[in-house]
């Protein structure tokens, strides 16, 4: 399967589905969708084929963030991304798909939000569209089971790890 069929699966999986029932934008004025040009979001492995060409909203680099061997590529807005188009960890947040010590997956706040998400410092996760919630947990079963998403979730639980106090 070519990765932009997978990810368009994944998308579809989550549809417009989001944290709450109402727009959390709202609640923060879009901090999540507010960056600056050195903040980005990771990208999944193999995600930056759905954006090919496209330049007019974003740049693609390589991270400091390794697995598996790679550097994780980061997408960062240079200006307002059209909503459909946003990266699957746009589309998640703020929650992860964590990889506990022992090899489980869990669907937690991720940590790293905390700072910049009303949701992640106030709320509880049956807080939140349990809809989206089941969803997230959903495609995260579904990269546990792809050996090199599963290392990309991995290790990007580790460094939500530094986060957890």
């Amino acid at each position: 399967m070519k990765y932009t069929d997978f990810y368009r699966q994944i998308y579809k999986i989550l549809g417009r589905l989001t944290p709450l029932d109402v727009d959390c934008g709202k609640l923060c004025d879009g901090a999540c969708c507010k960056g600056d040009d050195e903040t980005g979001m990771y990208l999944f492995p193999g995600e930056k084929h759905m954006y090919a060409g496209e330049k007019n909203w974003l740049q693609i680099e390589k991270s400091d963030f390794e697995y598996d061997g790679r550097h994780a590529d980061i997408l960062i807005c240079t200006t307002a991304c059209r909503r459909e188009r946003r990266p699957l960890a746009c589309r998640i947040f703020p929650l992860l798909p964590y990889v506990t010590k022992e090899g489980e997956l869990e669907i937690i706040f991720d940590p790293r939000g905390k700072y910049l998400c009303p949701l992640a410092k106030a709320m509880y996760i049956e807080d939140l569209n349990p809809q989206f919630v089941r969803k997230v947990k959903k495609v995260g079963q579904i990269m546990m089971k792809i050996p090199g998403m599963r290392k990309y979730l991995t290790e990007l639980s580790r460094i939500a790890d530094e986060y957890i106090l």
